[in-house]
């Protein structure tokens, strides 16, 4: 359940989906990981610790964890959790049309939290999820079904609210200021930028993204940062302030900072706690 490396998660020349399901009977440590990982919980209870702090799971309990995330399992009383593993980059292809669609764009940046999903969807998803440990076409259709029925259970949340666009789906120029976002994070991007490719002012475009996603767009390009900067942490030996420049932070300081209000530690501790062991020769 350690497994911190897409290349050890994902097969090659194939979706970068699985699934898989555990047992838990004793505490799992904190752990992270460089791809998106969707875990639901089907029986038992657990106490899930992860950056933002401590929340009890049961049964129907959901939790997203971005890349770069880390987070483990204390107090394990009969945990029984289906875990499904996601490559980023199938939202920027093969389901980028999921990020139209109404609350799904704020569910997947709802990085850490735990939602729960209701009888309806749970009983959906829990018929989907023993059928995903297998081929990779059931593994897609259960990240759909555990995606749609966590997306309705936080539309119904009041701290959602009422988003203007959100019954009509995510605004368009949202949707292009992320993709520009996704596609080159070490630019210096500005509001201003993304609001001129999109043709609307900065502060509608900063409202409509706020509201819509959750986070501000600088907020989600630091997000993007500090993601790439995780998986750099773990899967390299580059110096941290090298890695800081290479994502678009060249004060180190700077880096330093907006790295630790993500993961709520410093990128040198991050490394120290969560890199992946060196394979045995």
């Amino acid at each position: 359940m350690h497994r911190v490396r897409r290349d050890d998660v994902f097969t090659p020349d194939r979706p970068p989906v699985v699934a898989e399901r555990h047992e838990l009977a004793a505490d799992n440590s904190a752990h992270s990981h460089d791809f998106l990982e969707l875990a639901v919980v089907t029986r038992g209870t657990a106490t899930h610790v992860s950056a933002i702090g401590e929340q009890e799971l049961s049964r129907g309990s959901v939790a997203l964890l971005r890349p770069g995330d880390w987070h483990g399992y204390h107090d394990c009383r009969g945990l029984v959790v289906h875990n499904v593993y996601v490559g980023p980059e199938m939202f920027q292809r093969e389901l980028a049309w999921l990020r139209a669609e109404p609350h799904i764009g704020r569910l997947l940046h709802r990085s850490g939290h735990v939602s729960r999903l209701d009888d309806g969807a749970l009983a959906v998803v829990e018929a989907a999820l023993p059928a995903a440990v297998g081929g990779h076409i059931t593994q897609v259709g259960a990240l759909l079904c555990l995606l749609g029925g966590a997306a309705a259970s936080l539309a119904s949340l009041a701290s959602l609210g009422e988003p203007a666009a959100g019954s009509a789906g995510t605004h368009p120029a949202v949707l292009l200021a992320v993709r520009e976002l996704e596609g080159d994070p070490r630019r210096d991007w500005s509001v201003d930028d993304l609001a001129a490719l999109a043709r609307v002012s900065a502060a509608h475009l900063a409202r409509t993204f706020t509201a819509q996603l959750g986070i501000s767009p600088m907020a989600y390009l630091n997000r993007l940062r500090a993601e790439r900067a995780a998986a750099l942490l773990i899967e390299t030996d580059l110096p941290v302030a090298a890695i800081g420049r290479q994502v678009g932070w060249s004060d180190p300081n700077y880096a330093s900072r907006r790295f630790r209000q993500f993961f709520a530690m410093s990128p040198s501790g991050y490394r120290a706690r969560f890199s992946a062991p060196a394979p045995a020769p």
